[in-house]
């Protein structure tokens, strides 16, 4: 076991941190190795609870620690894909073949993406289920009007 270094890790990669003199947990040190953590569940489409409990922390120690993360959180996966097809592009413009073709599909993928986003936004709404024998029984008994309609109900009675 290494000492104070914190060479040590656990199964997941965490620095082993030893118990140290004094009452409860050491507090949380923020590393960009946790901060890559959190925007990678973030580009996943996690919550903040799941990415928290990603890096072993609560969701209080997450905001406090990991605020501006949270605030790239609805950009993650934007900016994510982002930094992908620029890698790609570098690549394919150093002259790798195979870099030009995977960014070809990712961009035809995202094209069709976005094409069936739109066209779903666009479509008819779906139809409202059909009601049973019984729903539409309790439904015409309470639409009567005429001879057979129940009385109102005492003026008394209303408040």
């Amino acid at each position: 076991m290494a000492k104070a270094g914190f060479s040590d890790t656990d199964l997941f990669g965490d620095a082993v941190i030893p118990a140290k003199e004094g009452r409860g947990r050491p507090e949380h040190v923020w590393s960009i190795a946790n901060s890559n953590k959190v925007l990678l569940a973030f580009v996943r489409g996690l919550t903040v609870k799941q990415a928290a409990t990603a890096i072993g922390v609560s969701v209080p120690t997450l905001r406090k620690h990991y605020s501006s993360e949270l605030a790239q959180r609805d950009a993650a996966a934007i900016r994510y894909e982002m930094v992908q097809f620029s890698r790609l592009n570098e690549l394919a413009k150093s002259g790798s073949v195979a870099a030009e073709k995977e960014l070809a599909r990712r961009l035809e993928k995202a094209r069709l993406s976005d094409l069936s986003d739109s066209v779903s936004k666009h479509a008819r709404p779906p139809r409202q289920a059909r009601l049973g024998k019984k729903e539409e029984a309790l439904q015409d008994a309470q639409d009567v009007r005429g001879l057979y309609e129940p009385p109102a109900p005492p003026a008394g009675l209303l408040n």
